[in-house]
């Protein structure tokens, strides 16, 4: 009996080097900027739990022009990457239809975005006033 061998199509060494695998790509590794993010502000955090004297210096170094480089590079792929997922939104949800018509990927992009923004002020305003 002869052993079964399925077909394995070639693959090039460069695919990501296609521009629709490059973003894809680019996407997914932006989710490592929210990572890195979150792990700023839980290393803030554990400071503030060690107390006084580490919280300074963990503000001291929020302060340094590296942490203010880091924080605008993960800034900017952190926008990058909320501007890609919400992209996605409309290709991966079922049709959304209103009124018999179905709602552009365009519209659904813009409402969630404008979603996401608006949950971002209110946040950003109760910590504020929390903080006052």
């Amino acid at each position: 009996m002869s052993e079964r061998r399925p077909y394995r199509r070639p693959m090039n060494p460069r695919w990501w080097a296609n521009p629709p695998y490059r973003a894809y790509t680019l996407r997914e590794l932006s989710g490592v900027a929210v990572t890195l993010y979150g792990a700023v502000l839980f290393v803030g955090l554990v400071s503030l739990a060690r107390g006084p004297e580490s919280y300074a210096t963990f503000l001291a170094f929020l302060r340094s022009p590296t942490s203010l480089i880091l924080h605008f590079l993960l800034l900017c792929a952190v926008l990058y990457h909320v501007a890609t997922w919400f992209q996605t939104l409309p290709k991966t949800q079922p049709k959304v239809i209103v009124d018999g018509k179905q709602v552009p990927p365009e519209t659904i992009t813009r409402i969630a975005t404008a979603f996401a923004a608006a949950c971002s002020l209110v946040l950003i305003i109760f910590t504020m006033w929390l903080a006052r």
